[in-house]
């Protein structure tokens, strides 16, 4: 009994001696390395994807309906009873974020087809539909309600997006998607196209990153997409995005219609009988329709101009060849008979425009039919985020609903139009990136507890890139939001608003970006609190040898904002060196764990000692530096010592002293950083002599109670 009493007459004394040590520790200005807490991690950006339960609507394919009208979807599977379905979105109104709820009416058509009527009262805009069965299933951006007062409709194009990579690097795919997004806000069209080639590899993951991609950064704006090539064979781009085929009609004055177009084993060309039928049987059913617009991702020409001509003419339209002088695309000419027999049927429809991507470039075509005296326009654009022999961009025109008339409201600098261009080439597209010093130079940190917008404009075309952006983040259900921004050169950014909804962060951003000016925004659940560690985690090979690479691989952590990859820098020897981030390979992965890779180089005969520093800031700006001693020994060497030492800079007073001689110089230069000494102030010394006395009266109790 007495030893248990001393343990609890001595635990209270311990207790306080560890306050007070923590207390001495904090005064001191010691900070130990605090972990995020669960509640503040975000989902990973691809897993807010959601596979469709239903097979002829989507996010890239939305049912299009006016308010009272109605629409139908097919389920892909049975889902049990429905007891409802809703649709709902969040908007811009005036600046201020409002959420817009509304029942669907529905009737069961079949077994797997059900009826959806909009009311009456609904607003304009993109919406989620809720379907609530045996569970609830989530058509995302899945219902558009065109604008009823629509005359004229701005067309943005993105075209080869290629998700999930980039060129060179995914980095480089991710910065382009981003500067397209912001640019598209700019521009604010009524309807945005996707030209195909959405993925790389048509992978379920690429799918679901298409699918938040399109959701986070392109919110508000209704998606109209083909697959191309790239996004098959496989099921991911349906399960995913939307149906490979569809027909839209809007407010019966636009027909719009998507065909898949793709090299297929035992069909010659790039489009199969099927898709044919399907396009007449469209054109034939809303031949009524006054406007017409079809969506391949093969473009049908490879030419810059104007062609007066008709489908049968075999003198102009001739298959491509080497050396055959012909402006029909080689993508087409394996089978002739498909390309003369849909010209036809866009000459006997009087189809307004063909839209298509696929070969990276801008190119227009202004087809006149001597045949039926009817002018189509085939219009291809550059890719978006990928490779391409002159620059990334985005699609833009106009088409009047009543007369069919396309304009260009918005021009880069050296507008082809439909000038005849020989070789085909032209510039028509809105740049995104041009070269390293004239880009949209645009990327999101993605982290596990938020996202980092850095937002450059160093193309000088952009004199005043404008935009109100709204962002529909994944986010946690705690709703804690912490906002930082900052600007440089007349730029600005505001926060306007935020909404915490179903588990997103929808963030209503004012953004003003003049040319050669940069803005940042933050969006993060909790503080930033600790700065990064580094930590040396492979040497290759394990002893530095003269005159051989040597790869050094750092493990970078930051459990709170994440690290800024870009701001990392190295130093050998005083001079600043290369660093290779291995991971995140993207923007849109964490960046709280990273990998960087440095290659060192040292010429010689004799062992040689070095010197390498490295600094890594975190995206919330605190710091790490740390200084490694790298020791090369000749070939056969064998080192008595561990090459490579973790060391800790001494801070030296500097004082007068004569120039030393040639033999008293290091063998390399070392920077000493200063780093700021702590006062011991009066507190500090009483908390000491308080801890000192605190343990001697236990220590005393524990003897005496024995």
């Amino acid at each position: 009994m007495r030893s248990r009493a001393t343990r609890r007459a001595g635990s209270p004394l311990l207790l306080i001696s560890a306050s007070l040590v923590l207390l001495l520790l904090l005064e001191l200005g010691v900070s130990t390395p605090q972990s995020s807490n669960t509640t503040s991690i975000i989902p990973e950006f691809f897993a807010t994807a959601i596979e469709l339960v239903v097979d002829n609507v989507g996010p890239l394919a939305p049912g299009v309906v006016k308010p009272g009208g109605c629409f139908n979807v097919s389920l892909r599977e049975d889902i049990g009873s429905v007891r409802g379905i809703y649709a709902w979105t969040v908007s811009d109104v005036n600046g201020s974020l409002v959420l817009y709820n509304y029942t669907l009416s529905a009737r069961r058509v079949s077994e797997k087809v059900f009826e959806l009527c909009a009311p009456s009262d609904i607003v304009s805009g993109v919406y989620d539909v809720v379907i609530v069965a045996s569970g609830q299933y989530v058509l995302p951006r899945s219902l558009w309600m065109p604008p009823s007062t629509l005359r004229k409709l701005r067309v943005a194009v993105f075209s080869d997006l290629h998700i999930a990579t980039g060129s060179p690097t995914p980095r480089e795919g991710d910065v382009n998607r981003i500067a397209a997004s912001v640019v598209t806000h700019w521009i604010d069209p009524d309807l945005i196209i996707w030209a195909g080639d959405v993925t790389e590899g048509a992978s379920v993951f690429e799918s679901q990153v298409a699918q938040a991609y399109r959701y986070t950064y392109l919110y508000k704006y209704p998606v109209l997409s083909v697959p191309g090539n790239h996004d098959w064979p496989g099921s991911a781009y349906a399960k995913y995005l939307g149906p490979l085929r569809w027909v839209r009609v809007v407010e019966n004055k636009l027909l719009i219609i998507g065909v898949f177009t793709a090299p297929q084993a035992g069909v010659e060309g790039v489009i199969t009988p099927g898709e044919i039928a399907f396009l007449e049987a469209a054109l034939v059913n809303y031949s009524h329709v006054p406007v017409k617009i079809i969506v391949f991702h093969y473009p049908m020409f490879f030419y810059q101009g104007e062609l007066t001509t008709r489908y049968d003419d075999e003198e102009v339209l001739k298959p491509y060849a080497p050396g055959v002088a012909t402006p029909v695309s080689r993508y087409w000419s394996p089978n002739m008979t498909a390309f003369r027999y849909l010209l036809k049927l866009i000459e006997d429809y009087n189809v307004t425009a063909v839209i298509a991507g696929h070969i990276h470039r801008d190119l227009f075509v202004k087809y006149t039919s001597t045949r039926t005296n009817t002018t189509t326009y085939f219009m291809t654009f550059t890719s978006t985020s990928h490779s391409v022999p002159l620059y990334n961009g985005v699609g833009l025109f106009e088409v009047d609903l009543e007369t069919g008339e396309i304009t260009f409201p918005i021009q880069p600098p050296g507008f082809t139009g439909f000038r005849n261009v020989t070789p085909p080439a032209a510039s028509n597209s809105l740049p995104l990136w041009f070269t390293e010093t004239t880009r949209l130079l645009m990327r999101v940190f993605h982290s596990a507890s938020g996202y980092k917008a850095v937002l450059e404009n160093r193309y000088p075309w952009y004199s005043n890139l404008s935009a109100r952006l709204l962002w529909a983040f994944p986010w946690t259900a705690s709703g804690q939001v912490v906002v930082e921004t900052s600007a440089l050169s007349d730029a600005t950014v505001t926060l306007l608003d935020k909404l915490c909804l179903e588990s997103r962060l929808f963030a209503l951003v004012d953004l003003k970006l003049p040319r050669a000016s940069a803005a940042e925004i933050s969006l993060f659940t909790l503080e930033d609190t600790s700065p990064p560690v580094v930590e040396l985690s492979a040497v290759i090979p394990e002893i530095p040898r003269l005159n051989a690479s040597l790869s050094l691989y750092f493990t970078l952590r930051d459990a709170d904002w994440g690290i800024n990859v870009e701001a990392v820098s190295v130093e050998f020897n005083g001079t600043r060196s290369s660093v290779q981030v291995i991971r995140p390979v993207s923007y849109i992965s964490r960046h709280n764990n990273t990998t960087l890779k440095v290659d060192l180089y040292v010429r010689g005969t004799n062992t040689t000692v070095t010197l390498l520093r490295i600094r890594v800031v975190d995206l919330s700006g605190k710091s790490t530096e740390k200084y490694y001693r790298v020791v090369f020994y000749p070939p056969r060497v064998v080192p008595g010592e561990s090459p490579i030492s973790e060391i800790t800079p001494v801070v030296v007073e500097v004082v007068e002293s004569p120039t030393p001689t040639q033999s008293e110089v290091p063998p390399y230069p070392v920077e000493v950083p200063q780093y700021p000494e702590y006062p011991v102030t009066a507190l500090a010394v009483v908390v000491v002599i308080v801890v000192t006395v605190a343990l001697a009266l236990t220590l005393y109790l524990l003897r005496t109670r024995k």
